[in-house]
């Protein structure tokens, strides 16, 4: 019996290493050459395309936002949720003077995705208001679709600083009599 597993064993071994090489050319004349698949957006260039955004906003040049938008976008904020034509009609009556970024972040989702996370202050108003200058923190998917970058799902939540919580105190159990140990007054002599 141990010779017939052992004989099994070394044609199963045998037959795995002597599997066809698939370190040859091959060569097929019906192959079409395959068209060269999309690279992962690089961290830099996440942080450029975010950037160029932000841009497109403080010069109000709408049709250049709108190209990195795609038809499906949607803008998640504190007062609404946006879609495309709305995100836009917004931007019309926001006045972007100052944008600074900090702490960039990318989160490769596959080499079509990217997700940007980024802090950012501004300095705008909204329809003749102020707005509050931030910190925010800020993200993006892009996603290429078509062999274009299109920016998705921004979301820009201001930090809120809570205020600490009151330090925690240990409790103290309540202290205990010392225990009193008697001692036997006769000695045991094993029997009673």
């Amino acid at each position: 019996m141990k010779k017939i597993l052992a004989l099994v064993s070394l044609l199963v071994l045998a037959a795995a290493c002597g599997g066809p090489s698939t370190n040859q050319a091959t060569s097929n004349a019906n192959m079409t050459p395959e068209a060269k698949a999309p690279t992962r957006m690089a961290d830099d260039e996440a942080a450029a395309r975010e950037k160029t955004s932000w841009d497109a906003i403080k010069r109000k040049d709408y049709e250049a936002l709108g190209n990195l938008l795609p038809t499906d976008y949607i803008e998640v904020e504190n007062d609404a949720v946006y879609d495309k034509a709305s995100a836009l009609a917004f931007y019309k009556d926001y006045n972007l003077s100052d944008v600074t970024f900090s702490d960039w972040k990318t989160l490769p989702v596959d080499k079509d995705t990217v997700i940007v996370m980024y802090n950012v202050t501004v300095k705008a108003t909204n329809k003749g208001e102020a707005a509050p200058p931030g910190p925010y923190r800020a993200s993006s998917a892009w996603v290429n679709r078509g062999g274009k970058w299109r920016r998705h799902r921004p979301h820009q939540p201001k930090v809120v600083q809570l205020p600490r919580p009151a330090p925690v105190r240990p409790q103290r159990w309540p202290r205990l009599p010392p225990v009193q140990i008697r001692r036997p007054t006769k000695k045991w002599s094993g029997t009673r």
